[in-house]
C-alpha cells in the first residue's frame, strides 16, 4: 500500500501533524516562546474543539513508550505506597492540598501516587479526562496559574467543576526517555507557583522516575 503520509490512518498530513504538536508545546510553555503557535492552536480550537485529538491519539499510543509504560509492571496496581509517599512530600514541600503521581497509557490515566485517600479521588480516569496528557505529549512542564482562563483547560470538566484551579505537572520519563505519565500538584483556587515551586516539583519527578524504574537514588 503506498504511503500518504499517515494521512489516510489520522486524516491529517504530517504537516499538519506536526504544526499541531508545535502548537500544542507553545500553548504548554505559555506567553513569550512560540506566540504565533500558540495562537494559530487557539484559534483552531475556538472552531474545532477536537483539533488536537489526532495529536494526542498518536503521541499516547506510541509503541515505544506504551512498551516503556507496560514494562513498569504498574499498570495493573491500584497504587504504590512508595508512590503515595512520594505524593504527599510533594503536596507538603509546594504547600498544595493536592499531589499526585500519574501512569498514563493510550486509553486511561492510573493515578498511582496521591497524597489523598481512594475514597476523596478517582484513582483511574479515562485518557480524555486527563490533564496530565498535556505534559507527556508535549514533554515538558505543565504550569497553570488560573486553569480557568487557559485555552487547553478553560472547558476541561475538572476545571468547570472547580476541582482545579491552578495546575503544576513535569512529565516522567523512562530510561529512552519517553514520557510515560507525570507528577502533578493542583489546587481548587488560582495559584501563583514560584520558581522554586517547579524546582520542587522537578526534583520529585526524578525521584518519582526513580522509584518507577528502579534506578539508584
Amino acid at each position: 500500500m503506498p504511503s500518504d503520509g499517515g494521512h489516510a490512518a489520522t486524516g491529517i498530513s504530517d504537516a499538519e501533524k506536526r504544526k499541531l504538536k508545535e502548537g500544542l508545546i507553545a500553548t504548554v510553555v505559555g506567553v513569550g516562546v512560540d506566540d504565533a503557535g500558540a495562537d494559530l492552536l487557539i484559534r483552531q480550537l475556538s472552531t474545532d474543539p477536537d483539533a488536537l485529538e489526532p495529536i494526542i491519539r498518536l503521541s499516547l499510543s506510541d509503541p515505544a513508550r506504551l512498551a516503556a509504560l507496560h514494562g513498569t509492571g504498574l499498570l495493573d496496581t491500584p497504587q504504590s505506597g512508595a508512590l503515595d509517599g512520594v505524593a504527599v512530600l510533594t503536596a507538603e514541600a509546594l504547600a498544595t492540598p493536592f499531589a499526585a503521581v500519574s501512569l498514563l497509557d493510550d486509553s486511561r490515566e492510573l493515578l498511582i501516587g496521591c497524597n489523598v485517600a481512594d475514597i476523596e479521588f478517582a484513582r483511574v480516569r479515562t485518557a480524555a479526562a486527563s490533564i496530565g496528557k498535556f505534559t507527556v505529549i508535549s514533554g515538558i512542564p505543565f504550569i497553570v496559574e488560573d486553569a480557568t482562563v487557559h485555552p487547553l483547560l478553560a472547558n476541561h470538566p475538572l476545571v468547570l467543576s472547580g476541582e482545579v484551579g491552578a495546575y503544576a505537572g513535569v512529565p516522567i520519563f523512562s530510561d529512552d526517555d519517553d514520557a510515560v505519565g507525570s507528577l502533578f500538584a493542583w489546587d481548587t483556587r488560582p495559584l501563583n507557583w514560584s520558581g522554586g515551586q517547579i524546582l520542587v516539583l522537578q526534583d520529585m519527578a526524578d525521584l518519582a522516575s526513580a522509584k518507577i524504574f528502579h534506578r539508584p537514588i
